[in-house]
């Protein structure tokens, strides 16, 4: 058989793959069957999990899983085993794997304001569960790889993309408008139905579109991508008629009469929840480094804005754009530190030098979309084979002073005792009465490195020029007691 007639007949038959939609009722294009999506999520479950940990909070695991199954209880597909899982993660997001498996960050929980905008938040998830939304994406992905197979064998060029890889895009980042505005629906359709008031669906979107707002202003400022929670509309929900059209129409199921809010058992729940990164990825104070578990620390410039992630620590100049990344790199077995610069630049002629705390070379690297400029890379030995990576460029003009606080930030380099590891504090969210006049002095006495005005402004619903006296209950970010 002729390789364009396969194709054919596997696109009939995909095509012909359809089942009852859940939500619907009606057929969907389905590739994937109940029990497939269900070993899916559990599969992608254990990479969730080892990429960001679930946060060590017992009573706040809890909490979330019983409004999570409570919801899940009068969905369209009560009888899967949803799990609902809290993140260990400053990251604003919530997703949804298949087959049931919900999680949001603790990052997004610090923006949320009471119960029922925790439900909002885990009904828009468990919208796109028991919608399908990841099979039919799959399914269609499917029928367009098919299809571009068909094509390929037709005009002799192959376009056959990476399924996995754009499955996960989609399952972590969001889907399009449409199955976003179903899930809306959705989850004000779940919240009606448990007792909620569907509208704080509007009111959780418009929290983070203020987020989005904010965070894509940053970004350009800092010249990097913007990180924005998916389900947010390009829009704010009190401009978007469609968006409200489809979250009031679940008060026409039935007379209801909505229960409170809840706000004052959420901030319990939140109060004393870890800001930022978790301790586990090291504690960023006054821009001094300092990793409890590895047991070690770094002053970093003054006046550079600090990334924390789980992979790697990120320091940038926002006057210069100069940069310095913060890593792990592990010795091969007989490996040296000059042999591991060598490794990590490829250039096997390069000039190392040793230091007191390691080794060092001056290279160069290329940013994305960008000219070779020059770089300085650095290591320093920890324990075992582990060893502290820090890499630092800016552009030719900049370069010669960014270089002397790379070599700075080198030195600092210091060993921390056990007493000093037990002494590092972490942030933390923490709820107040108003003591403050304005956010200018909120800011001053909390812990928030960076933009703290900002941030405490978006915490509290008064981003951008709310007045701090209408609100009875203040958020702000302390260190540990």
């Amino acid at each position: 058989m002729k390789p364009i007639t396969i194709c054919l007949l596997a696109l009939c038959l995909a095509l012909q793959a359809c089942a009852i939609n859940p939500v619907s009722g009606e057929r969907d294009l389905a590739l994937v069957s109940e029990s497939k999506e269900i070993r899916q999520g559990r599969q992608y479950h254990s990479d969730i999990i080892a990429r960001y940990g679930i946060y060590d909070d017992p009573r706040m695991q809890q909490y979330v899983n019983r409004i999570g199954q409570k919801l899940a209880a009068i969905s369209h597909r009560s009888h899967l085993k949803f799990k609902f899982t809290v993140l260990d993660s400053p990251e604003i997001n919530a997703f949804a794997l298949p087959g049931g498996y919900i999680y949001i960050t603790r990052g997004i929980m610090a923006y949320l304001n009471s119960e029922a905008e925790l439900a909002g938040v885990l009904g828009h998830e468990i919208g796109h569960v028991t919608a399908r939304h990841s099979v039919r994406q799959q399914s269609g992905q499917v029928v367009s790889n098919l299809l571009s197979v068909l094509i390929g064998a037709a005009t002799g060029e192959s376009s056959l993309g990476n399924l996995s890889q754009q499955l996960a895009t989609g399952l972590i980042r969001g889907y399009g408008r449409e199955h976003e505005l179903e899930a809306d629906r959705l989850g004000a359709e779940y919240l009606h139905r448990s007792g909620y008031n569907p509208e704080t669906m509007l009111e959780v979107i418009g929290v983070l579109k203020d987020q989005e707002v904010y965070e894509t202003a940053l970004a350009k400022k800092e010249n990097r991508a913007a990180q924005t929670y998916h389900g947010v509309f390009s829009t704010h929900p009190r401009n978007d008629d469609r968006l409200k059209t489809v979250v009031r129409a679940a008060k026409k199921l039935s007379r209801q009469t909505y229960r409170e809010d809840n706000q004052a058992g959420y901030h319990d729940v939140i109060d004393g929840m870890v800001w930022g990164p978790s301790p586990e990825q090291g504690i960023v104070v006054k821009n001094r480094f300092a990793h409890p578990e590895l047991g070690f620390a770094l002053q970093l410039p003054r006046g550079w804005k600090i990334r924390n992630d789980p992979d790697f620590l990120m320091a940038i100049n926002p006057a210069t754009g100069a940069l310095a990344q913060i890593g792990m790199a592990r010795l091969n077995a007989n490996e040296s530190l000059t042999a591991l610069l060598k490794r990590l630049t490829r250039n096997g002629e390069l000039k190392v030098s040793r230091t007191d705390y390691g080794v060092t070379a001056k290279t160069q690297v290329k940013p994305r979309n960008g000219e070779n400029q020059p770089a300085r890379l650095s290591a320093i030995p920890l324990q075992n084979s582990q060893v502290l990576t820090l890499l630092g460029s800016a552009s030719k003009k900049e370069y010669p002073a960014t270089d002397k606080k790379l070599l700075e930030i080198n030195r600092s380099f210091t060993r921390l005792s056990q007493a000093q590891m037990d002494a590092i504090e972490a942030p933390r969210l923490q709820l107040i009465g108003r003591k403050s006049h304005n956010f200018t002095s909120l800011a001053r006495q909390s812990a928030i490195e960076y933009d703290a005005e900002n941030i405490l402004r978006l915490l509290n619903r008064a981003f951008p020029n709310g007045d701090i006296n209408l609100i009875d209950r203040l958020k702000t970010v302390t260190f540990d007691d």
